[in-house]
C-alpha cells in the first residue's frame, strides 16, 4: 500500500532540490491560495496568485531567482 504524501511537502522538498531563492514561505502562501480557491467558479485563483507574487516582489522581501 502506497502512502500518501502531503502535496505542499512535496513541493518544498522539489524547491529545496532547485537552485532558488525562493522562500518556503512564499510557496506555503502559494500552495495556500490554490488550495483555498480551487473550485471557485470564478476562476480568478491565477490574478490572485500574480497580485501575491507582485506584492512579494514589491515589498523587496525576496531575491527571486524563478
Amino acid at each position: 500500500m502506497k502512502t500518501k504524501s502531503d502535496p505542499l511537502t512535496v513541493l518544498l522538498e522539489v524547491k529545496a532540490g532547485m537552485d532558488t531563492t525562493l522562500s518556503d514561505e512564499l510557496v506555503s502562501a502559494c500552495y495556500q491560495l490554490q488550495s483555498d480557491h480551487q473550485y471557485d467558479k470564478d476562476r480568478t485563483t491565477m490574478r490572485k496568485m500574480q497580485a501575491l507574487v507582485e506584492e512579494v516582489i514589491v515589498s523587496g522581501e525576496e531575491d527571486l531567482l524563478l
